[in-house]
């Protein structure tokens, strides 16, 4: 059917203000799953956003509320469900929410064409009866309303205050009629109507990937404890979601999903921070805006599998397809398919791919990373004493890349794990370190824990001869953390995040310049990623397998690591994701941030062998 004068006006207006290319149409709407549109109506406009207030951000939603203005005002009305309420913070919250609201005001008055003024006001939608007051959503239901933003805080809390309420049912008849709806982290959550509530308890990133980890409330309950009635039916969304690593998260939540819909399970919209996307009629994803970008995590295109195992129910799923959008891509919900520039982009098969052996003849080990514990030392120690004649005799080399304590550490770990024979300890830059006879032991050990202090010996040509020499020589040869990095094709020197800084590092890993890569011992063919799940470090994973297209990125858990021996490669203990980009067209963005078509994911937990 042609689109009527009107409505090809409002396209114009929409390309020329934000810059979004509609190819002459708004997607073609089929179905509930459309945001209940009706024939001829506009398709809904949402705009989940990953988190924070920045004026670039605030600024794409006054764009899209400005292109639908029938009048000189843009009416802009800001709902603070998510912050909660109880009457010690009320004045404090509302104080708050005013300054937000002025913020978004500020945004849309400084892009607003001249002759039109912006108008921002807050809706007093902080508890139940809030919601329930029918005048408290008054503004929600002006016929020129022209856009609604929904701020950030608990999206627990925002639908406890909003679900079947009179003011849902004014936000929902505005979105019905085209008017945008955008917010920010838990104001993102609140538009897919199965909502992400958080993790579970006290979990994590670093349990994000295990059965049950995720708080989920589904929308297909018949209650309260749901996202939005008009809110995404293909898309679960997830927000702040490079800086805090929830890649984990959103695996093991459409997983769960696949098995709650019948194995027909929505896509995964994980939004970073500072970073949004618009979403017509629950259709297409369009017009990637902000500092970062957008994932989307797909169990359907390739027909995707999984389980859950081991006694902590670690994701093991295989060919989920995984696409980093950026601006100047479209992702069509319905078919999962994806565009760059009007191209199509990331038509991969998944086919299927084999570990790379060890180099070594012996048996290798690669840790995630075990000073906190797990049951890969005494695995560790386990060959180590059945390689000896006597263990009582065995020999064990500790060779550090960074400082004593590592050293000492380390020792101390393998005499728990109940080794019975000598330790030695070596440590780069101590006297002596260079003669050490490395062909003389039955276990070595090539330890780190910070990468910058490590640097120094993985360039040094001499460390790198004795480091090549033990994993050539010793029967067991168990490289861990930074150096397991080492060990693989290449590393990065890059400081690991600490208490302060792990948002603002692991959304740099996302850079297609971050990492800078140095040349690794090449023990494995492959960028191995340690610490996955508890350093954020999933851009460091990406990144690695779009500079090498032929080698697998391998991602190991703290606490994990993949033992080698032969062509028998497992995992032992914790989980492992293989991320495969042979087939997928990557791009660094405009603002340097890795776009990606076609990767595909696996995951694999303890005892599995990692194959596809």
């Amino acid at each position: 059917m042609g689109e009527t004068p009107k409505r090809l006006r409002r396209l114009a207006t929409i390309t020329a203000l934000t810059g979004l290319a509609v190819s002459g149409a708004y997607p073609a709407l089929a179905g509930p799953g459309d945001g209940g549109a009706d024939a001829g109506a506009p398709p809904t406009v949402m705009m989940p956003t990953g988190g924070g207030y920045e004026f670039e951000t605030l600024q794409a939603f006054a764009k899209m509320a400005i292109s639908r203005a029938g009048d000189t005002t843009v009416d802009l009305v800001v709902v603070p469900s998510a912050y909660g309420d109880d009457w010690p913070s009320r004045p404090e919250n509302i104080a708050l929410a005013t300054q937000r609201t002025q913020e978004v005001q500020d945004a849309c008055t400084a892009v607003v064409p001249a002759g039109m003024r912006c108008v921002g006001r807050l809706a007093l939608l902080l508890n139940r009866a809030d919601a329930l007051k029918t005048s408290n959503s008054a503004a929600l239901r002006s016929p020129s309303l022209d856009g609604i933003y929904a701020l950030g805080g608990d999206q627990g809390i925002a639908m406890k205050v909003l679900a079947n309420s009179p003011a849902e049912t004014a936000m929902t008849a505005a979105v019905k009629r085209g008017v945008p709806f955008a917010g920010t982290s838990a104001g993102a959550a609140i538009e897919s109507t199965s909502m992400i509530n958080g993790y579970v308890g006290d979990y994590g990133a670093a349990q994000g990937l295990r059965r049950g980890s995720t708080l989920m409330w589904w929308g297909n309950d018949g209650d309260r404890q749901r996202g939005l009635v008009f809110g995404s039916q293909r898309a679960i969304y997830d927000q702040h979601f490079y800086e805090r690593g929830r890649f984990g998260r959103s695996l093991s939540t459409i997983a769960t999903a696949d098995e709650r819909f019948g194995g027909t399970s929505p896509v995964g919209v994980g939004a970073d921070y500072a970073t949004g996307v618009v979403n017509y009629g629950d259709r297409t994803l369009t017009q990637v805006f902000g500092l970062s970008g957008v994932a989307t995590i797909d169990y359907e295109s390739l027909n995707a599998t999984h389980r859950w195992v081991g006694t902590e129910r670690w994701l093991s799923a295989r060919k989920v397809k995984v696409n980093l959008l950026t601006e100047n891509t479209d992702y069509d919900l319905v078919t999962r398919r994806m565009t760059r520039g009007g191209a199509t982009v990331g038509a991969v098969t998944g086919r299927a791919w084999v570990v790379p052996r060890a180099s070594a003849t012996g048996t290798v080990y690669l840790g995630g990373g075990v000073l906190g514990g797990s049951n890969v030392v005494p695995s560790v120690v386990k060959d180590a004493a059945a390689a000896s004649a006597d263990p009582a005799k065995a020999r064990l080399l500790i060779i550090s890349a960074d400082t004593r304590s590592t050293a000492a550490a380390y020792g101390t770990k393998v005499k728990e794990a109940g080794w019975m024979g000598h330790v030695d300890t070596v440590t780069y830059g101590d006297s002596g370190w260079m003669g050490t006879d490395v062909t003389t032991y039955d276990a070595v050990l090539l330890v780190a824990v910070s990468p910058p202090q490590a640097a120094k010996a993985f360039r040094d040509a001499s460390f790198r001869a004795l480091a090549a020499t033990a994993a050539a020589a010793a029967p067991v040869f168990f490289a861990d953390g930074p150096a397991a990095a080492y060990a693989g094709a290449r590393w990065s020197p890059n400081a690991r995040p600490n208490g302060d800084n792990y948002e603002e590092v692991s959304g740099l890993a996302f850079k297609t310049t971050e990492a800078k890569w140095q040349r690794g011992l090449g023990v494995v063919s492959a960028t191995v990623v340690p610490a996955l799940n508890t350093d954020y470090t999933w851009g460091r994973l990406f990144n690695g397998v779009a500079v090498a297209k032929g080698q697998l990125g391998l991602g190991i858990n703290a606490g994990t690591a993949i033992r080698f021996q032969g062509n028998d490669i497992r995992v032992v203990d914790g989980a492992v994701v293989v991320a495969d980009g042979r087939d997928a067209s990557t791009w660094a963005s405009s603002n340097g941030t890795l776009g990606a078509a076609g990767l595909v994911v696996d995951t694999f937990g303890p005892g599995e062998r990692l194959a596809r």
